[in-house]
């Protein structure tokens, strides 16, 4: 389960790819006129779906564990995160309760949840992340600005049972903070988990059944609608 929240964390962010023989970046010394910006420019956004692909990096691996799948958010606060391949699963949330989902012989299995408060927090961040409102996480995560040919919004979890699992937040993003293009989460052992979103489509209409915790509306669905 705590793999689970830190893959959801890691799930709730945004960015822009960063290459090794970059400038480095300037930390900027006050972020804070750099978030209300970012909240004034994301507060307009009703919904979106974004495509992604995640990289596991592990210290035993050569290469990276690859899955794919999309990303779905509607204000005030819906979230579907669901993998598509190698396997195939759902979670989805809101401020009221989680729910998750597995795809076993064919058919869709709702799991039971073991702490679906802790979920119920991490899916209410994700939700004022994706609302630009990063100065609502500051209880929670300290947060720093840079800037270059990239901007890098960096949190940092306050909670030693947090910082345990997860190091830092990396989100990554266009240099005029106009769209995420890749999430990072480094773990303290140095492993990290880097989520590169491949196409965001802004205030899409989704269908009935996309956010429901009992049936979801299958992908297919909702891609055609």
């Amino acid at each position: 389960m705590k793999t689970l929240a830190v893959v959801i964390l890691a799930l709730m962010t945004f960015a822009a790819l960063a290459v090794a023989a970059e400038p480095p970046l300037q930390p900027v010394p006050d972020p804070r006129a750099v978030l209300d910006d970012l909240q004034r420019k994301m507060s307009s956004l009703r919904s979106v779906f974004l495509d992604f692909t995640q990289e596991r990096h592990l210290k035993l691996f050569t290469e990276p564990l690859k899955s794919e799948g999309v990303m779905l958010i509607e204000r005030p606060d819906q979230i579907r995160w669901e993998t598509t391949a190698p396997y195939q699963s759902i979670l989805l949330g809101n401020h009221k309760s989680v729910a998750q989902f597995e795809r076993t012989d064919g058919e869709w299995k709702k799991l039971k949840l073991g702490f679906p408060q802790m979920l119920k927090r991490v899916m209410e961040q994700m939700s004022l992340m994706h609302q630009g409102k990063l100065d609502a996480l500051t209880a929670d995560f300290t947060i720093s600005v840079a800037t270059g040919t990239v901007a890098v919004v960096t949190l940092m979890p306050k909670d030693k049972d947090v910082k345990a699992m997860l190091s830092s937040l990396d989100i990554r993003m266009t240099p005029d903070f106009s769209a995420t293009r890749e999430v990072v989460m480094n773990e303290p052992s140095g492993e990290f988990t880097k989520i590169i979103f491949r196409r965001e489509r802004r205030d899409v209409k989704f269908p009935a059944g996309t956010f429901d915790q009992t049936r979801p509306t299958d992908i297919g669905t909702i891609k055609a609608w």
